[in-house]
């Protein structure tokens, strides 16, 4: 059913706004509904955000936990909660110390977890703050260079940069692919792409049966599909497990268990550095260079990361209205009270 872009997000933060204070129930509105315009329908940040909201609603208690609070370092334990509700403390947070200090680091665990990742890097971004942000997302879906079993989850990093104009943006898994394609094609028998998965015995593989057991483990290869893709995903993994007091895949529970999961948010003060509108400046001309390229083959030219995100977003925006699933709509109505 078609929904006005305006009702959803009155209707996020209204049902945000019964948990949190208000202007973090708008905070929350505003990046996930402009994460899911982004996205959508590959993905369906909506659903995630209407998910977290459920969360909260079905707890009494709604606190959470402060392991660690240096000048430049927080640590959050969530306690079962949905880290979305909190991103507006957590920017608040690293914009202070990072303004302070050059740079900050927030880190969470204990979480019912994090699917869209890219509003933790893009608000930061809107202030003017560099912004990087991973989770662990998971295990057993990314095997080892060389291996035979997925170990690793999928590992989404997301950054954001500001230029002088929109920022450059970046939300990708650390896998060729992300588990829900390979999920989407074995159902479907669709054939995967090449040179993203290998079979149980590690030879390179396009059918997700062979990739993808029936207790969900997958055998999807790290970016670039070699050795260098599998250590940045170590140590993503390693940033997002034992640094923060979570899990280590190798230590986790076998299926999704996100409280086993960890995130980290990191934020970089720019002012700190060099100055902010020398920077914009530069960044923004790199970008405009590059998308002057003449097209590989003929084609529209290289883009900037988030180009494309953005003008999905804005066509949505220009339509006024948006797909959503009936049931999907009906329970964001019904947790706004409308």
């Amino acid at each position: 059913m078609k929904v006005s872009i305006d009702i959803i997000e009155q209707r996020l933060r209204t049902a945000a706004a019964k948990l949190v204070p208000e202007d973090e129930a708008a905070y929350f509105a505003d990046l996930m509904l402009e994460a899911h315009l982004k996205k959508a329908p590959r993905m369906n940040p909506l659903e995630d955000a209407v998910a977290d909201l459920d969360v909260w609603a079905a707890r009494e208690e709604r606190e959470f936990t402060v392991n660690v609070d240096k000048e430049s370092v927080l640590l959050l334990d969530f306690e079962g909660l949905a880290p979305a509700l909190k991103i507006k403390y957590v920017h608040d947070e690293l914009e202070r110390r990072a303004r302070k200090n050059g740079m900050a680091a927030v880190g969470f665990r204990n979480s019912s977890g994090v699917i869209t990742l890219g509003p933790w890097a893009d608000g930061l971004a809107r202030r003017d703050l560099i912004g990087v942000a991973m989770f662990d997302g998971g295990t057993e879906c990314t095997v080892p260079f060389g291996g035979t079993r997925g170990v690793f989850g999928t590992l989404p990093l997301a950054y954001a940069v500001p230029t002088t104009g929109e920022p450059i943006t970046l939300d990708m898994a650390m896998t060729e692919i992300p588990y829900f394609q390979i999920d989407e094609a074995k159902k479907s028998g669709e054939p995967l792409p090449p040179g993203v998965a290998v079979d149980q015995r590690g030879f390179p593989t396009t059918d997700a049966a062979a990739a993808l057991d029936d207790d969900g483990v997958a055998n999807l290869l790290p970016i670039g599909g070699g050795f260098k893709g599998y250590g940045l995903a170590m140590l993503v993994e390693i940033l997002t497990g034992s640094l923060i007091r979570s899990l280590l895949s190798t230590s986790q529970t076998t299926g999704w268990h996100p409280p086993e999961y960890g995130g980290l948010v990191l934020a970089f003060d720019i002012a700190s550095f060099t100055d902010p509108d020398r920077f914009k400046s530069e960044v923004s001309g790199m970008c405009e260079q590059i998308r002057t390229q003449p097209g590989a083959g003929g084609g529209s030219g290289p883009a900037i990361p988030g180009d494309r995100a953005r003008q999905t977003a804005a066509a949505a925006r220009d339509a006024g209205e948006i797909e959503v699933p009936e049931a999907l709509a009906g329970k964001l109505e019904a947790l706004a009270g409308s």
